[in-house]
């Protein structure tokens, strides 16, 4: 098969590096970055090269091609009068849209299923996805590969003569609405307060918790957040539910049917949170003292607080127009991004059951079902036409490279020649290295590299959460940071949108965080001005 751009001038840039993820989702957006993506900003990615070594994934674009691609997006959002609003109108339609897809996906009975219809849910599902990504996607290739749109707007901040510019900045692209993960913490303050008003339930909870605390965890040595600890109070969930009025079990049951599912993320690895899940929260926040009415009236506050400073601020440095519409717009992509991840996540949560299904049917695993392409399962179910060993390679280490109607997947020598193409220099005698501003502030603490749930064992309160980049389901582990450090990033990424939530500092885009720090680094970070300092190397490596 002969490509077109692979062997072109453009050198490749590293694009996003994600633990947990597979060929069945990324395939939707790896290919419609080339081929549907120009769809309504008339251009599209030129390459794409993504590299899985298992379930990690790194892809890679031409550092030229996606720099033009976000100028190009960001002169339209400029010169397009309206066209910044559509796209966040057009990013919830997407989102309802896979959403209502994912509800006619069946939960129970896909036995019955011919293949012809396991095929429908699975090339419905691609289209569906892939159609999502053509307006979802705007947003971030605006700005998280190269900060195109966030570098406008610095420089007009600049040149009107605004000297603070990182904290006017983040005032006025701050959201004025709640994203869905302030809503579901809203809500769990809120059923965590029905219970505290509630004298009887709630001396229920405080009871069992200090049992738990000093006669389960103690004696162990067990510690909050440590994978043992938790599990070890989820299991005992069925000797307090017992002891719980109907209407709170009704209200715990509510909220668990409404979040349940965000914990599935990419590939379903960490499963979905159960309702026992839910009630241990309940049982710690509530066991440990916490005020939840408190805690709401002041969430509830900051944003109530953060209108009229930020209407205040747009007044006093008359920011009309064009420059307005933008302002509003990337606080709105803030929301709109976690509003599509949340009917992301749920899609692919239903499409599980789809996908057991055809395995047991071709006779393959469900690591070997999520690195097949769309066509592959259309091939496999309709005329039986699969190749297994070549699938079981591709689990291992594969190369996937897409440009505009071409598209393929290597492995074995291939592969390791495209492997070469996109290696990655080592990074050496480094003290101090920069990023873009997720929100301003300064902080200094022990670094703890926090990339999946299994991690946040590790966290102490105070230390510097440092990922390639976050993601919901590791949202109690920030909760106890000074500060987050990212690689990735975006002023619409989820470390960013959590760091503005909580107000705490966050630099995002570093690129090199996690291969310059490691646990016990201590650090310095002004969010403000994007600087990550190094103060101190971890006590083994002084040695």
């Amino acid at each position: 098969m002969e490509f077109k751009t692979l062997q072109d001038k453009d050198p490749w840039m590293l694009a996003e590096d994600i633990p947990d993820c597979d060929m069945f989702f990324s395939e939707h957006w790896l290919s419609g970055f080339a081929n549907e993506f120009a769809k309504h900003i008339g251009i599209g990615n030129k390459k794409i090269l993504t590299v899985y070594e298992g379930y990690h994934v790194w892809f890679y674009f031409g550092e030229k091609d996606s720099y033009e691609l976000g100028e190009h997006i960001v002169n339209k959002l400029f010169d397009e009068e309206g066209f910044a609003l559509k796209v966040n109108e057009e990013i919830v339609k997407e989102a309802d849209k896979l959403r209502k897809f994912a509800l006619e996906v069946p939960e129970e009975g896909v036995e019955k299923l011919t293949n012809k219809e396991l095929w429908y849910f699975i090339k419905k599902h691609d289209e569906v996805h892939t159609e999502y990504y053509t307006w979802c996607w705007i947003p971030v290739a605006a700005d998280m590969f190269h900060n195109n749109l966030t570098d406008k707007l610095m420089k007009y901040l600049e040149e009107i003569g605004i000297k603070n510019v990182s904290e006017v900045f983040g005032l006025l692209t701050q959201p004025t609405r709640n994203s869905l993960i302030q809503d579901e913490q809203e809500e769990f303050l809120e059923v965590a307060s029905q219970i505290q008003k509630d004298k009887k339930q709630s001396a229920v909870f405080k009871e069992f918790f200090r049992v738990f605390e000093e006669k389960e965890a103690a004696p162990y040595g067990l510690k909050t957040h440590t994978k043992e600890y938790e599990d070890l109070l989820e299991r005992k969930m069925d000797l307090i539910r017992d002891k719980m009025e109907p209407k709170i079990l009704r209200i715990i049951q509510d909220h668990y049917e409404k979040y349940f599912y965000v914990k599935f993320l990419w590939i379903g690895k960490e499963g979905v949170n159960s309702f026992d899940y839910y009630l241990k929260e309940l049982v710690k926040f509530i066991g440990q003292g916490a005020d939840a009415e408190k805690l709401l009236r002041e969430k509830r506050k900051d944003l109530k607080d953060i209108i009229p400073k930020r209407k205040a601020a747009l007044l006093q440095y008359k920011i009309e127009g064009k420059w307005l519409a933008i302002c509003d717009a990337f606080g709105d992509f803030m929301v709109t991004k976690i509003y599509r991840r949340y009917a992301q996540v749920y899609a692919l949560y239903r499409m599980q059951p789809i996908l057991e299904e055809i395995c047991k049917r071709l006779k393959i695993s469900l690591m070997q079902s999520r690195f097949m392409l769309t066509r592959e399962f259309g091939d496999a179910l309709l005329k039986d036409k699969i190749d297994r060993d070549e699938l079981t390679k591709r689990t291992e280490s594969c190369v996937y490279y897409v440009e505009k109607g071409n598209d393929e997947v290597f492995t074995g020598q291939k592969a390791e020649e495209f492997k070469k193409l996109v290696a990655q220099k080592e990074v050496e005698d480094v003290d101090e290295f920069s990023g873009q501003t997720g929100c301003i502030g300064k902080a200094a603490g022990e670094v703890k590299i926090v990339i999946r749930p299994a991690d946040m064992q590790k966290m102490n309160d105070g230390d510097i959460l440092v990922s390639i980049a976050t993601d919901p389901d590791i949202v109690p582990a920030m909760k106890k940071a000074a500060a987050f450090v990212t690689e990735q990033g975006g002023v619409t990424s989820h470390a960013a949108i959590v760091a503005r939530e909580m107000g705490k500092p966050c630099v995002i885009g570093t690129k090199i965080a996690t291969r310059v720090l490691k646990d016990g680094d201590y650090v310095e970070v002004d969010a403000t001005k994007g600087v990550v300092k190094i103060i101190s190397k971890a006590k083994d490596e002084k040695d």
